[in-house]
C-alpha cells in the first residue's frame, strides 16, 4: 500500500471520517451555526423582531449571527467564589461530548458491497442481521438500545453542571429539567420498545433496511417519539426550565462566555442526534440510497426535522412545568401503551 493509498484508508475510515467529519465534529458545528441561524430568522420574520431580520439584511442576517458569536466567544468567562474551577469549566464539555456520543452508534447508510468509496470497509462493518455492512462510527449488534441508555445519561450531567455552580436557582433549574427528563426518557423508551418488537430487532439498520418506514408500520410510537423528542432537547414549547424574562436561564444561570456557547450547543446537538434516530426509526432512514449519497440523504431528512423543531419557537407559546409534567403522564403516556400494543400486535400478523 503506497502512502497516499494509506493516507485515503484511514482519513475515510468510518469510525475516524464520521466522528470527525460527517455527521460527526465539523459538520455539526457548521449545522449549529445554520441552525441558530435558521431559528433567529424564522423568529425574526414571524414575530417582527429586530436583529437577523434588520441586520444585514441583505445577506439573510448572517452578519448578525458572526457578531454573536464572536462577542460570547470572546466574552470573559466569570467563575463564582466558592466553586471547583475544573469542575465548573469540565461540566459544559461533558455535556457536548454526551450529547454528542449516541451519533457514534446510529448507522447513517449501508455500504455497498462494489462501487462505493467505503466499500474497502464492507467486511470490517459487516452487520450479520441485515448482511450487508453499515456505515457508522463503531458498530454495535443492539445499538437501538445502547443509544437510548446513552441519551438518557445526559440530564444527569445538567444536574451535576448546576450543582457544580452552587446557585439556588440553577439547581432548581436542573431539578425542572430532571422532571422533564423522567417523562420524556419514558415516552422515548416506551415507542422505541414498540418498534423492536414490531421489527423484532434491536438492531436499527434492520428496522431501516426491512423497507417499512416506521411512521406507516406504528404512526402512534412516530408521533409519541416527535413530541418526546422536542421535550427531551429542551426546545419550544418545553425549553421550559429556561426563563429570560425573569433573569435566569436555568442550570446555566452562572455561565458566561465560552463556556455558556457549549450548554447551549449541548442542546442542539442532542436534538440533532434524536433527529437522526428518528429518521432512521420512522423515516425510511438512507433508503432508496446506500454508501455516502445515504449518508447525505439520511441527515438531510434529519436537518429537516431539526428545522421543524426549531420553527416551534416562533409560532408556539411556551408551556408551564405542571402543564408539560400533566400532558407527559396524562396524554402521552397512554398513547406510548398503544403504541406498544399497536407494535405488539402488527408485529405479529404482518411483519416477519
Amino acid at each position: 500500500m503506497s502512502v497516499l493509498s494509506a493516507i485515503e484508508y484511514y482519513f475515510f475510515y468510518p469510525s475516524f471520517f464520521l466522528t470527525v467529519f460527517f455527521p460527526g465534529l465539523i459538520f455539526t458545528l457548521l449545522f449549529l451555526l445554520v441552525t441558530i441561524w435558521f431559528e433567529r430568522k424564522a423568529a425574526a420574520i414571524v414575530q417582527l423582531r429586530y436583529g437577523p431580520y434588520y441586520a444585514s439584511k441583505r445577506i439573510g442576517g448572517l452578519l448578525q449571527l458572526f457578531a454573536d458569536a464572536i462577542k460570547f466567544v470572546f466574552s470573559e468567562i466569570i467563575i463564582p467564589n466558592g466553586v471547583n474551577p475544573i469542575l465548573y469549566a469540565l461540566s459544559p464539555i461533558l455535556i457536548v461530548i454526551f450529547a454528542f456520543l449516541p451519533i457514534e452508534l446510529i448507522p447513517i447508510s449501508t455500504i455497498p458491497y462494489r462501487g462505493s468509496l467505503f466499500s474497502i470497509y464492507y467486511n470490517l462493518f459487516y452487520d450479520p442481521e441485515i448482511h450487508q455492512g453499515i456505515l457508522v462510527p463503531f458498530f454495535a449488534q443492539y445499538n437501538l438500545i445502547a443509544v437510548i441508555a446513552l441519551e438518557s445519561l445526559y440530564p444527569i450531567f445538567i444536574i451535576f453542571l448546576a450543582w457544580n455552580t452552587n446557585n439556588r436557582f440553577a439547581i432548581v433549574g436542573s431539578i425542572r429539567e430532571a422532571y422533564l427528563s423522567v417523562s420524556y426518557d419514558v415516552l422515548i423508551i416506551l415507542s422505541t420498545l414498540s418498534l423492536a418488537i414490531e421489527y423484532h430487532t434491536l438492531d436499527i439498520a434492520k428496522i431501516v433496511t426491512s423497507g417499512i418506514p416506521g411512521f406507516i408500520a406504528n404512526p402512534i410510537a412516530a408521533f409519541v417519539f416527535l413530541v418526546a423528542m422536542l421535550i427531551g432537547s429542551s426546545r419550544f414549547p418545553f425549553e421550559i426550565v429556561e426563563a429570560e424574562t425573569e433573569l435566569v436561564i436555568g442550570p446555566y444561570t452562572e455561565y458566561s462566555g465560552f463556556l455558556f456557547v457549549l450548554t447551549m450547543a449541548g442542546s442542539y446537538v442532542a436534538n440533532l442526534v434524536y433527529a437522526i434516530l428518528f429518521v432512521d426509526l420512522f423515516i425510511g432512514g438512507w433508503l432508496p440510497f446506500t454508501g455516502f449519497v445515504g449518508a447525505l440523504y439520511t441527515v438531510f431528512k434529519a436537518a429537516l426535522v431539526v428545522f421543524f423543531a426549531v420553527f416551534l419557537r416562533s409560532v408556539y407559546g411556551r408551556y408551564r412545568i405542571d402543564q408539560a409534567l400533566r400532558g407527559s403522564w396524562k396524554y402521552f403516556f397512554p398513547l406510548a401503551l398503544a403504541a406498544l400494543l399497536l407494535g405488539v400486535v402488527v408485529g405479529y400478523i404482518w411483519i416477519r
